[in-house]
């Protein structure tokens, strides 16, 4: 039996290939090719919340069957969508990444999606996971199919949701966070990114390197070295998230684009900023920037 509320029993996989849609309450449906349905908490829609869900939109998204998966896309103007995967039957054992949150669709732009190729999501509000109440899709395995990829801005080409690993102890973890640091403290996202130079001396700074901060001050080649250095730490973030296909390929990407794509999937957080006050922390990178300079 599906899961239709607090209690039930999760299933692994989908029985007979067909997709199944459990709502919060009321009945499983069951989806084949081509298919799509909506859901939220208005009357009109194919999967309703009830009538308490007064969190979520009324007709906040939609699940589409298509030849690669299902396709989940958030419609709400007004509110995020959140999908989680892995271990729903125990969602703190650890065993499922972080949500992927899907943004309210912004006028004139495509509504943002995920596709989920196989295994199970969750589907809601923050506060609906919480409590399990979310929808719940259910997509049969397909042979070699990515589980679960992401497409910011609901474009047709879906990104691998692949966790990047950056070492905290590189010099490129840090460019990382000090590039991110203003849109982390600043959710609303007004604050200005640091440039190249600014991102170098602010390392220097960080890493407690005052002797390589003076030197960078008064010489301007050493200065253009480091700026340098700092441009080629960008670049390589660059490649990384295209090699990911977590930012597009064929054109350049600015440092706002790298930020956002570092932010939106969790390669860096706010939980990051405590690094600055960690001791042992600030000692390594003083170590890494010393050798590089």
């Amino acid at each position: 039996m599906a899961e239709t509320g607090h209690t039930g029993e999760l299933l692994d996989d989908a029985d007979g290939g067909a997709v199944e849609v459990s709502p919060p309450e009321g009945a499983e449906r069951r989806l084949g090719p081509g298919d799509r349905v909506t859901f939220g908490r208005g009357p009109d829609v194919d999967v309703p919340f009830g009538a308490g869900d007064r969190w979520m939109s009324r007709r906040v998204g939609e699940i589409a069957v298509e030849p690669g998966g299902v396709r989940i896309l958030n419609l709400s103007r007004k509110h995020v969508l959140l999908v989680r995967t892995g271990n729903l039957a125990d969602p703190g054992s650890g065993e499922h990444p972080e949500p992927v949150r899907l943004r309210p669709r912004v006028p004139g732009e495509p509504a943002e999606a995920c596709l989920l190729a196989a295994g199970s999501a969750l589907i809601g509000s923050a506060v609906m996971l919480q409590e399990r109440r979310g929808v719940l899709v259910r997509v049969p395995a397909a042979p070699a199919a990515e589980p679960f990829t992401h497409a910011p801005g609901g474009g047709s080409r879906s990104s691998t949701v692949a966790r990047i690993t950056l070492r905290p102890d590189t010099r490129g973890f840090m460019v990382a966070l000090l590039l991110c640091e203003p849109w982390l403290r600043d959710p609303s996202r007004r604050s200005p990114l640091p440039s190249y130079p600014e991102i170098g001396a602010g390392a220097l700074r960080v890493a407690r390197a005052a002797h390589l901060l003076a030197a960078i001050e008064r010489d301007p080649d050493r200065r253009d070295l480091l700026t340098g250095k700092i441009r080629d730490h960008l670049k390589a973030l660059h490649r990384k998230l295209v090699s990911r296909r977590l930012l597009p390929d064929g054109k350049p990407a600015g440092a706002a684009a790298i930020a956002a794509a570092l932010i939106h999937f969790d390669i860096i957080g706010r939980r990051h900023l405590a690094l600055f006050e960690d001791d042992h922390w600030l000692e390594v990178q003083a170590y890494a920037w010393r050798r590089c300079m």
